[in-house]
């Protein structure tokens, strides 16, 4: 799949009233947690290389290293319902084309199906769902001001609860959408580059909680 940066005219309001704060709809509140992970053990999640991708956790960090237009992900084995997931992302290379982020409800197959939060190394941010052989758009690629760009580190939280997905990035709402196909799953990791470029991107002080929504 590649990423796609063109920002629709019909996008233009919506992305003002993102940029001037637009508030959400729904208030996440946190419960118990179910896991916190440092990335400390090589075995604490899924590894996975061959001549275009590079998953493992080594050095305190999950990396994803990826030199394809495709997805890629690496899964957790906690199945869950409704969470809040909140992850830290450095971005080590210096191709801004990319998107990186969390996936919400993967599926049991491992197949790369579930809810996409994903930031990108030049600003952008989308909400999206593997559908099969697909990643189609919740929320289009939009352009936020609250993503630190290019090789820095960023803070992205997906809220998963009923049919209501929400993204945070650095500690601030920037989308939100409904969605019933995934009702459950695991969490996963997640990169791919866009064309002509690679993407090196690390995760580390993961948190998963149970959560609900006022």
């Amino acid at each position: 799949m590649k990423i796609k940066l063109g920002i629709p005219v019909f996008l233009l309001l919506l992305l003002l009233l993102v940029g001037c704060g637009a508030k959400a709809s729904k208030e996440p509140v946190a419960g118990e947690l179910l896991l916190s992970e440092t990335f400390d053990s090589e075995e604490s999640w899924e590894r996975f290389s061959n001549e275009n991708y590079d998953l493992k956790a080594s050095d305190g960090v999950y990396h994803i290293e990826v030199d394809d237009t495709g997805y890629i992900w690496g899964q957790n084995t906690l199945k869950t319902e409704d969470v809040i997931i909140e992850v830290e992302t450095n971005q080590l290379s210096a191709f801004e084309n990319n998107g990186y982020g969390i996936i919400c409800r993967a599926d049991a197959e491992n197949n790369g199906d579930g809810y996409y939060f994903l930031i990108s190394g030049d600003g952008y941010i989308s909400i999206r769902m593997g559908l099969g052989d697909d990643v189609p758009e919740l929320v289009e690629w939009e352009e936020n001001s609250k993503i630190n760009n290019g090789q820095v580190i960023n803070k992205i939280k997906a809220v998963c609860v009923g049919d209501y997905l929400a993204l945070y990035v650095n500690d601030t709402f920037v989308a939100e959408t409904t969605d019933s196909t995934y009702r459950s799953g695991f969490t996963a990791l997640t990169g791919m580059a866009g064309d002509g470029g690679d993407a090196h991107i690390t995760f580390d002080n993961l948190s998963i909680w149970k959560a609900t929504v006022e």
